[in-house]
């Protein structure tokens, strides 16, 4: 529902916010974003994934993780959602779903997402450094996302594209509360899809009646007059990505 960004530091330790605050510049957009769905950002601060822009596999994505593929990782904070329930359903919902119903394979394959083996929180600093995307559960990230009711985005270590033009994200991190999750129905891909949206360059809503069929503004946006209960990523979301994917500026 929002996105943040960090200043460049270590992904790991990854709960020490004390830490980022010192050391970091944030940027929020709590209802605050571009108009129309697939409207990304724009300008110098571009809050996307670095390796959209790449895929170094096959056109039908590849036998593995590829320096340019987005590899993920799930981690719960909660016993009453363990990792090992809600990871394969965010698997599931990321990359098993009929293929016009996923981000997996968007903008010909630059979104090339990989469940990593094990959960986030099992890796070595170093390897876990190597993971590209995370999805957090946790009870409440209120103090993160800026309220009790949101989930949120973070990203990490900013880079210059190639292009010289704008500045993405090695690393980016999904926050979602475990009541959001909880049922693993419609409703809790809806917000896996939206903060996945957030990912890989899309942004929500900026004004009421700034409403698209998409899962960027979907009726999570009820405040903004946005009704639609599309659960899923969109035709538009699709043509977004691959317009982010593509950029040169």
């Amino acid at each position: 529902m929002d996105e943040q960004s960090l200043a460049p530091r270590q992904r790991f330790p990854r709960w020490m916010l004390a830490g980022w605050m010192a050391t970091a510049a944030f940027v929020g957009f709590h209802h605050v974003p571009a108009a129309n769905a697939s409207h990304s950002h724009t300008g110098w601060n571009q809050i996307h994934i670095a390796t959209i822009h790449g895929n170094d596999g096959p056109a039908g994505g590849g036998s593995g993780p590829g320096a340019q593929d987005e590899e993920y990782c799930v981690m719960s904070e909660t016993t009453a959602l363990p990792a090992a329930t809600i990871a394969p359903f965010i698997e599931q919902t990321l990359a098993k779903l009929d293929f016009s119903l996923v981000w997996d394979g968007a903008a010909d394959w630059r979104v090339d997402l990989w469940r990593t083996q094990k959960f986030c929180n099992q890796y070595a600093t170093a390897d876990r450094n190597r993971i590209e995307l995370e999805f957090r559960i946790r009870e409440s990230w209120a103090a993160l996302c800026g309220g009790e009711q949101y989930a949120c985005v973070t990203a990490v270590n900013p880079v210059t594209d190639s292009s010289g033009r704008h500045q993405h994200y090695l690393y980016m991190n999904a926050h979602l509360k475990r009541e959001q999750m909880a049922a693993m129905g419609e409703r809790a891909r809806k917000f896996i899809n939206h903060e996945t949206g957030h990912l890989v360059g899309l942004r929500d809503p900026s004004y009421h009646g700034d409403c698209m069929h998409s899962v960027m503004h979907n009726n999570l946006y009820l405040s903004y007059g946005c009704t639609d209960p599309v659960w899923h990523p969109t035709t538009s979301d699709f043509v977004s990505v691959r317009n982010i994917a593509n950029r040169a500026n």
